[in-house]
């Protein structure tokens, strides 16, 4: 008789773009599909042996740390470098929560959200994100994405509260042009915690790179003593890179410039929906995403996919089969033709 799997590790549900696929005259609305940010990141990256061969810093790299803290109005010793926005969340969760407690989540979301607290064994109590509910502060830590991934709704740091409990803030769908992360970071107490994702805003997935962001010295210090045992340090040559793309000001611009296209990516497809006999949206205020319901309850993804327009079902999202998720960060003709046939629905 083989060993029993356990439980948590039975429960996890993990999904590609590959459960979805896009065929030959389909127009691919999945996920980001913008192009890098620039061709030259592609180069190799020059790197002594000696830094390539060694764990590297816990923390993340000093000059990395110190960019980040400049973007973020924060000490640069209050920044953890991470192997992804899902390194950061999952450091930020273990270090606040205990097996079996409860933790406030949205629904619908990112799935890894959940996905993570099942690997933890907490417990979830969602709270309705699509209507723009925002639980308060209070005994039980809350996580709070924003932009919204996937509806593109955003919320305050005051929202919940300013005295109470850990909140967790995924920041991981805001752009890093102008001042507006710092903004937004000033208003955090000891009790708030950020966690960002570089390698997705900076348009290098492949990098694994994101940081977690406290003002609580000993959550930091928790978090660090985590990672140690967890991926130890963040790849160097990821850091690198995305210090690279940070400080290039050619990559400032289009990261700039892609913010103000995207808006208008985001106009145009809201009002298509809105355009549409059978179709409503969430009104997304910001990020890349789109979160469409039937007006009938059928199933949204079906009768998008029949007219060639490929998201991601809501049930990805913890949602429902009326609802689907359209990302806009897409090339301007892809733009062009979703409008057109989301239009005739």
């Amino acid at each position: 008789m083989n060993a029993a799997i356990s439980h948590r590790a039975r429960s996890l549900v993990a999904y590609s773009y590959d459960d979805f696929p896009v065929t030959t005259g389909q127009l691919d609305l999945r996920g980001d599909n913008s192009p890098p940010l620039s061709p030259e990141f592609a180069r190799p990256i020059a790197l002594p042996t000696a830094t390539v061969a060694s764990y590297g810093e816990v923390r993340g790299e000093v000059r990395l740390r110190t960019v980040l803290a400049d973007l973020f109005g924060v000490h640069r010793d209050q920044i953890l470098v991470t192997a992804g926005g899902s390194e950061a969340l999952l450091l930020a969760l273990t270090c606040i929560t205990d097996h079996g407690h409860l933790i406030r989540m949205p629904r619908p979301a990112f799935p890894g959200f959940e996905q993570l607290a099942t690997i933890l064994g907490l417990r979830v109590l969602p709270y309705a994100a699509a209507v723009g509910e925002v639980p308060r502060r209070g005994t039980m830590p809350v996580l709070i994405c924003t932009p919204h991934n996937p509806t593109g709704l955003i919320t305050s740091p005051d929202a919940p509260g300013r005295s109470g409990g850990w909140v967790i803030w995924d920041l991981s769908h805001m752009t890093t042009s102008g001042t507006r992360i710092a903004e937004f970071t000033a208003e955090f107490g000891t009790q708030d915690i950020a966690v960002f994702s570089l390698s997705k805003l900076l348009r290098l997935p492949g990098a694994r790179v994101g940081c977690l962001i406290a003002r609580d010295p000993a959550l930091l210090d928790a978090a660090v003593r985590a990672k140690t045992h967890l991926s130890m340090s963040t790849s160097c040559l990821a850091q690198d890179l995305a210090l690279r793309v940070l400080q290039d000001p050619t990559a400032t611009h289009e990261l700039r410039t892609r913010t103000e296209l995207f808006a208008d990516h985001r106009a145009r497809i809201l009002a298509a929906v809105a355009a549409s006999s059978s179709l409503r949206a969430v009104a997304a205020a910001d990020g890349t995403h789109i979160y469409v319901e039937t007006v009938d309850g059928a199933d949204a993804w079906q009768r998008l996919a029949g007219y060639g327009v490929i998201g991601i079902p809501g049930h990805v999202f913890n949602g429902t089969t009326r609802e689907v998720r359209l990302c806009i960060a897409q090339p301007q003709q892809i733009i062009d033709a979703a409008t057109n046939r989301v239009r005739t629905l």
